[in-house]
């Protein structure tokens, strides 16, 4: 039951990606709209720690005596919730969901090989490079490279593959998220804590950014265009995801919690696409396409338990 938990948990990342581009629409900029829900985020977060712990707010002196890299995963969340709102519409859901799991993969990898973080180091060996090795040729069937196959969203040529690019690059960060986060939670004694300090950290940067970029400020201060009441819920989903993954860890493992969440995501992200949601038509994926996304998983599978 626990995995079939981390899933859902899983699941929540493509939902909140569609909820959130939908609030830009009402907003009228990604980092508007990122801000908007951060918002939310954090005033979740609070509710959520104060009944889970019965403290609202963190022990700030402690994580500041910690290294300076522990406040990265604010900074690295809010790269992931605004990627995704932009990559989205241009490319989406599928490999809106897919690209940054690339990234994690190399991220982590990079973190077991260097210790990075004050993690353990871990010898990457032959199997565990064959398994990102499958998750790159897993990838390149989802986006069927070769077959002339046109793919879902607005993006063509170089700008779509520059946005595929910092996909991955989003990936990259969001596995330094998880990573920081890990560390911070231990540091404080509860994962919970070090969850609400990530996202006020993200609401700080955001908030400066508002106040300095001026379409951001001018989107924000004309107010949000009336929408349906579900696009508010993308900051809900956002806390609910970083302590669903929080609370699982210490439960199924690290690795088990990890794929547990990529499965929901994945399948969660062709759900969606099948249903037209996140630009192109509707419609069932080839089973190239579903091969391609069972050797993802594989891959996956390979680099976090081998």
């Amino acid at each position: 039951m626990l995995v079939v938990v981390a899933m859902m948990v899983g699941a929540i990342v493509p939902v909140q990606t569609a909820i959130n581009t939908r609030l830009r629409q009402s907003v009228g900029s990604p980092i508007g709209a990122t801000f908007l829900s951060f918002i939310l985020a954090v005033a979740a977060s609070c509710v959520i720690a104060l009944f889970a712990t019965r403290t609202l707010v963190p022990d700030l002196a402690l994580a500041a005596s910690e290294p300076w890299w522990v406040w990265l995963g604010g900074f690295m969340g809010v790269m992931f919730i605004a990627g995704n709102i932009v990559l989205f519409p241009e490319l989406g859901a599928v490999q809106t969901t897919i690209l940054p799991i690339l990234g994690q993969v190399l991220m982590g990898l990079l973190i077991d090989a260097t210790g990075l973080f004050r993690y353990p180091q871990t010898p990457v060996g032959p199997l565990r490079l064959l398994g990102a090795l499958l998750v790159l040729f897993g990838i390149a069937m989802v986006l069927e490279i070769g077959r002339g196959v046109p793919l879902r969203g607005t993006a063509r040529g170089l700008r779509a593959w520059l946005l595929r690019g910092f996909g991955v690059l989003m990936g990259m960060g969001s596995a330094t998220q998880t990573a920081v986060n890990g560390y911070l939670g231990k540091a404080l004694h509860s994962p919970i804590q070090a969850g609400q300090i990530s996202l006020a950290v993200g609401l700080i940067l955001l908030f400066t950014m508002v106040l300095l970029i001026p379409a951001p400020r001018r989107a924000v201060a004309s107010g949000v265009a009336p929408g349906p009441w579900w696009m508010w819920l993308g900051g809900v989903l956002g806390a609910l995801f970083v302590f669903g993954g929080a609370s699982l860890s210490p439960l199924l493992g690290a690795g088990t919690t990890v794929i547990g969440s990529l499965v929901g995501m994945i399948i969660c992200g062709q759900v969606l696409e099948s249903l037209g949601i996140g630009g192109g038509t509707k419609g069932f994926p080839s089973p190239f396409r579903l091969t391609g996304l069972a050797v993802v998983l594989v891959g996956v599978a390979m680099v976090r338990l081998l």
